[in-house]
């Protein structure tokens, strides 16, 4: 009995199964919890990458490329919410998807000498050169932030059927999380900043110490 390739095929068949719930939570808008959405995700991102486009072969930098990628993809998200298209799970996972296209056609015709820069000059003008699509496509589905901030105004006077609080979109939750890690890196830069310069005036007294006469 193959022990060995029996792990494998299982281990597999599990990675499959949470793929396929992964791709359903995204076609179905589910997950409540703005945590429970944003891992989910980053699982489907990940593997949407890793299925996409040509890697290194090497484990670590491939891992780290993928999720560097994954990052700056945030940056659809932030320039979404600029715009005010606040697009929600399959809506969004499409446009990544489109963004992904092209990349990996010119991988795949040898076209991309330096991978981080082409990708990053996709990534940054995708919604600029999609701008009209996307426009449409959020005032069809109500995902403009105009028309939602006039439901809202509705809701609370009571003039619509359903009175209750709008859930964020995946693109709102996304962006949040940049801004909440880019605080939190500038808090950290300018903690380090206050140390060395800190560190630094101390120095400059003790040497301003050792100098003066007895």
């Amino acid at each position: 009995m193959d022990i060995l390739g029996q792990y494998l095929d299982e281990r597999d068949d599990q990675r499959r199964d949470q793929a396929e719930a992964d791709e359903r939570w995204m076609c179905e808008r589910a997950g409540i919890d703005p945590a429970e959405r944003l891992l989910a995700w980053d699982r489907w991102l990940v593997s949407t990458l890793q299925k996409a486009l040509q890697w290194p072969a090497d484990p670590v930098r491939r891992s780290k490329l993928v999720r560097q990628c994954a990052a700056e993809i945030t940056g659809l998200a932030k320039q979404l919410r600029g715009r005010g298209w606040l697009l929600d799970g399959d809506a969004l996972a499409k446009h990544v998807r489109g963004m992904l296209a092209p990349l990996a056609a010119a991988q795949r015709a040898g076209k991309i000498d330096d991978f981080w820069p082409y990708f990053r000059a996709a990534v940054g003008r995708y919604v600029g050169a999609h701008a009209e699509e996307i426009q449409a496509h959020a005032r069809r589905t109500g995902a403009d932030d105009g028309a939602q901030s006039f439901g809202a105004v509705l809701a609370g006077l009571g003039i619509t059927a359903e009175a209750r609080q709008r859930r964020p979109s995946l693109t709102e939750l996304l962006a949040d999380r940049a801004g909440e890690v880019a605080q939190v890196k500038r808090a950290s830069l300018r903690d380090r900043t206050a140390r060395a310069r800190a560190r630094e005036a101390a120095c400059n007294a003790a040497a301003g110490q050792a100098e003066m006469p007895l």
